[in-house]
């Protein structure tokens, strides 16, 4: 078993865990605190460790980015 934790910091911290929220698989945690969270999962295989990195930072980034062109307007 494979086990990661990614923590990200930043203003839209709270707002941004909880738009990815909703892909958490089974074997993920969400911690969610003021001004940053924390994601912790376990794969079987290298390669779906990558793939799934790969798509929280690509749903991680939308979410950042749609947060701060809602607040400019």
């Amino acid at each position: 078993m494979i086990k990661a934790s990614l923590t990200f910091w930043g203003k839209y911290a709270k707002t941004v865990a909880r738009a990815v929220q909703p892909d958490n698989l089974p074997n993920m945690s969400l911690v969610i605190d003021a001004d940053h969270f924390s994601l912790q999962f376990s794969t079987e295989k290298i390669g779906t460790l990558l793939s799934t990195v790969d798509d929280l930072l690509m749903n991680i980034k939308i979410a950042e980015e749609t947060q701060s062109c809602t607040e400019e307007r």
